[in-house]
């Protein structure tokens, strides 16, 4: 709960945060797609301690360690990759 909430905070005004629909940013991939760009499906090293994955055009923002560990978190859970392999 905490890391869709932390989603819809920081990431929804580019990325579609859900399992549908598209990226109100059509340059900004759908959250389903994002952890499986990390090795493991994990995206928890670049958004550990508050560090946020940057590129040009986003926004600079701070979230605290449990905004940072749910978002991880539902990332993972929302991600096709890390679905199929739980479900095995």
């Amino acid at each position: 709960r905490i890391g869709r909430m932390a989603a819809r905070k920081y990431c929804a005004d580019c990325h579609a945060v859900g399992t549908k629909g598209k990226s109100p940013n059509p340059r900004a991939p759908r959250f389903p797609l994002i952890a499986e760009r990390y090795p493991n499906n994990n995206p928890a090293p670049d958004l550990v301690d508050g560090t946020v994955i940057r590129h040009p055009g986003m926004p600079e923002f701070i979230m605290t360690e449990e905004e940072t560990d749910g978002l991880v978190a539902y990332l993972r859970n929302i991600s096709r990759k890390y679905r199929r392999a739980g479900q095995r």
